[in-house]
């Protein structure tokens, strides 16, 4: 009885001393955390660029939770990853916390949201041996510029016209993205959600637009005011809050 009681204290203490020394769970686990949910162990720098950047370098730093290797037969690299599609990118190792890398332009050419993460990769390993957490990077298009008026022809018609044709001159006029360009419009006070009426806009060049005034808003006479908004011609719901806009210049129906 005595030996059997040696054998199992024995065995307690084995499986206590290997608790204690780290044996029972693993030593890093790169991709979770307590909670079971992922955490970044790598962050970079920067972590946006515009449409259109030229080569950008990246900047990634590692955490205690997660190194970097550049052992003899190891090597990091960093990786892109955007719409099912993973770009490896030239990697230079830096420290076992810091690596740098270069972000090719055809990479930043439009505007998408994209994972960047690192792999620690065997020479002769065929998998990475270790995959840090993936951090967002985004690629976005630079803000339409606030378009301007310098002055509308004609500015008067009578009372009972036809639809008329004016002529919008200014600067900053164009197209900004798929659904972002100038679209002139006729307002009474300035509030395009409440009292804009949406004009049929005609993008001549960056400093001139042409505008329809619909006969409906020339048969009694008023004033309104023309104003120009470089914004999502689809987002009539809205508001339009947000949207560079221009000054207004005054448009009148007269008797």
């Amino acid at each position: 009885m005595t030996r059997r009681f040696s054998w199992i204290a024995a065995g307690f203490l084995i499986i206590i001393w290997q608790f204690a020394c780290g044996g029972g769970t693993p030593t890093q686990s790169p991709n979770s955390n307590s909670s079971g949910n992922p955490s970044a162990n790598i962050s970079i720098s920067p972590g946006s660029a515009m449409v259109g950047s030229p080569d950008l370098i990246l900047t990634v730093s590692g955490s205690k939770d997660f190194t970097f290797s550049n052992a003899a037969h190891k090597f990091s690299k960093v990786v892109w990853s955007q719409g099912g599609i993973d770009t490896s990118l030239l990697t230079t190792f830096v420290s076992s916390s810091q690596l740098t890398a270069i972000l090719p332009a055809p990479l930043l050419a439009n505007a998408v949201t994209a994972k960047v993460r690192v792999e620690i990769w065997d020479v002769q390993g065929d998998a990475p041996i270790a995959t840090s957490s993936s951090v967002p990077f985004q690629v976005t298009s630079p803000p339409p510029p606030t378009p301007s008026i310098s002055s509308i022809s004609p500015s008067t018609v009578a009372a009972g016209s036809p639809d008329v044709t004016i002529t919008i001159n200014g600067s900053n006029f164009g197209h900004y993205g798929n659904f972002t360009w100038s679209t002139a419009f006729s307002t009474t006070n300035g509030n395009l959600h409440d009292t804009g009426t949406w004009l049929q806009t005609a993008i001549i060049s960056s400093s001139q637009l042409t505008a329809v005034i619909p006969a409906k808003l020339l048969q009694s006479p008023n004033s309104v005011q023309i104003v120009v908004m470089n914004g999502d011609v689809m987002g009539m719901s809205d508001g339009y809050f947000g949207y560079p806009r221009s000054n207004s210049v005054a448009f009148t129906v007269t008797p």
